[in-house]
């Protein structure tokens, strides 16, 4: 039985002992079928009500990047007690949950993909683990302001902008590229909030100004935070395009041409359908020179359509 066919498979079979209340055996099955296409159907939200009516004893693996727990959040935070253990390359992984107040069983960490996959195969083992559910949207901002901010009066429109991919993902976007873009952005009476760690920032020529500002605290969920006052985000693949795509603020993402289908099915594609996401593909350094131009022109035709420029 292939793949296509074992997702069927696994939903049907879940739905059917769903109905017949056998809560416990339906949430084995919506898990299959989550592990082998994450968003098939309705699959998320009948494993949250198998789980919700199951007496079963598990526990949730989360695995990936901050982009990956902001899809499981939601769930997380509507079930601080249950059973959590987590797979991550990102090193500052137990600060975020513990600052969300979400307890972590076991913590895994790996910083190359073979670390990962032993990880994986040996989590295998254990039948009583359960991928976490996730979603696509936030039901609300899961990072509320604590003080007053100086974007929550704003005149004039906010463009978020990280223009440095995950690690995960693939390779930076060109300096040069940035370097324009950003001047470009500067002829229009806009903000602009630069996202990024404080090494990736100093990597460009621009200060700290009226409209130019900084969002490079070392707890990044301080800078995640600001992410809700964008009009719209500019980003390449990494958390930022994700906190933004969550909810629902209009994203104009840049990402390298190369075959992810766990990526596109996860963080694209089901954004881009529901038209949160404008997605610019792009070959490997093929960003620089006569090609940015038509890069910063795609970009200047979202955001006079969204933000109404002149």
């Amino acid at each position: 039985m292939n793949r296509h066919i074992k997702k069927y498979f696994f939903y049907i079979w879940g739905r059917f002992l769903e109905v017949l209340g056998y809560y416990d055996q339906s949430l084995h099955f919506y898990a299959r079928a989550i592990r082998i296409r994450t968003f098939f159907l309705d699959v998320q939200t009948r494993y949250k009500i198998a789980f919700e009516k199951s007496s079963r004893q598990c526990t949730f693996e989360l695995q990936g990047g901050i982009g990956d727990f902001l899809q499981h959040l939601p769930f997380l935070l509507k079930n601080k007690k249950a059973n959590y253990i987590l797979v991550t390359h990102f090193p500052r992984a137990k600060s975020f949950f513990e600052t969300l107040g979400i307890k972590i069983q076991n913590y895994h960490f790996y910083k190359l993909r073979e670390e990962h996959h032993v990880i994986k195969d040996s989590l295998k083992e254990n039948k009583n683990f359960y991928p976490a559910p996730r979603q696509i949207f936030f039901d609300s901002f899961p990072f509320p302001i604590k003080q007053k901010n100086i974007f929550q009066n704003k005149s004039i429109p906010i463009i978020g902008l990280h223009m440095t991919p995950s690690a995960m993902t693939s390779n930076p976007l060109s300096k040069e590229l940035i370097d324009q873009l950003i001047k470009k952005l500067l002829t229009y009476p806009i903000k602009i909030i630069l996202f990024g760690t404080r090494k990736e920032l100093n990597l460009f020529k621009f200060t700290k100004s009226d409209h130019v500002f900084f969002a490079s605290h070392e707890n990044i969920i301080e800078n995640l935070t600001l992410v809700q006052y964008c009009d719209v985000m500019i980003g390449a693949d990494s958390v930022f395009k994700s906190m933004a795509s969550m909810a629902k603020i209009p994203t104009i993402l840049f990402y390298e041409d190369v075959k992810s289908h766990f990526r596109d099915r996860v963080f694209i594609n089901p954004y881009v359908k529901e038209k949160i996401i404008f997605p610019y593909k792009y070959q490997y350094q093929s960003l620089k020179g006569n090609r940015i131009q038509p890069a910063i022109d795609f970009i200047m035709g979202i955001l006079k359509n969204k933000l109404k420029l002149i």
